[in-house]
């Protein structure tokens, strides 16, 4: 197992192409987990139940800080959507990549997670063939990454815990969207 400091320098090299990547690590002691965000899904969400990374179908808050106090370490990512011409399935992409980077290198508790509903078929310009009493049937599930929001991270205040506010990121960032984890993403590795 490499150290978090070459695993950095492995995963820049990974990244180098995409326009406003910057990532840092967190204490996992830092993830805020709140069961409120999932409501956010539920009501508001086109999304939800149509998915196998919306609810009901991904972890509950209360199952989801077990995962979280099973690492010390995680990712915290920051992409601007021009980056990925706008491909929020890219979001997914990205973090499988440093997810088997990461695994590559020795973490292989490594997990990476992704932003928003899931968008990999539409990345691959298909149309989800999913259909609420099929979940099983999902042809892309190894691609497939629920958001934080979708298991419960309270990614506002975890934005705040790493010593920014919500609304200095959406300075930074390129494209503005209410839905701020499609720029940040939690992403578990040791």
């Amino acid at each position: 197992m490499i150290d978090l400091d070459e695993l950095k320098v492995k995963i820049e090299e990974l990244t180098k192409d995409y326009k406003g990547f910057k990532f840092d690590y967190i204490d996992t002691s830092t993830i805020v987990v709140e069961p409120w965000t999932r409501l956010k899904c539920q009501y508001g969400c086109p999304n939800y139940g149509k998915t196998l990374v919306c609810p009901p179908y991904t972890p509950k808050a209360e199952e989801f800080v077990g995962m979280v106090n099973s690492y010390k370490t995680a990712i915290l990512f920051e992409i601007s959507l021009a980056s990925i011409e706008d491909d929020i399935g890219g979001i997914s992409k990205i973090a499988l990549d440093i997810e088997n980077c990461c695994a590559h290198f020795g973490y292989y508790k490594a997990f990476g997670m992704g932003g928003g509903p899931c968008m990999v078929c539409k990345s691959k310009g298909e149309e989800c063939n999913l259909k609420e009493s099929d979940l099983d049937e999902c042809k892309y599930p190894t691609e497939a990454r629920p958001s934080g929001e979708a298991c419960g991270v309270d990614i506002h205040k975890t934005i705040e815990n790493k010593d920014m506010t919500f609304w200095e990121l959406m300075k930074r960032i390129t494209i503005i969207s209410v839905m701020v984890w499609f720029y940040w993403n939690s992403f578990y590795i040791n």
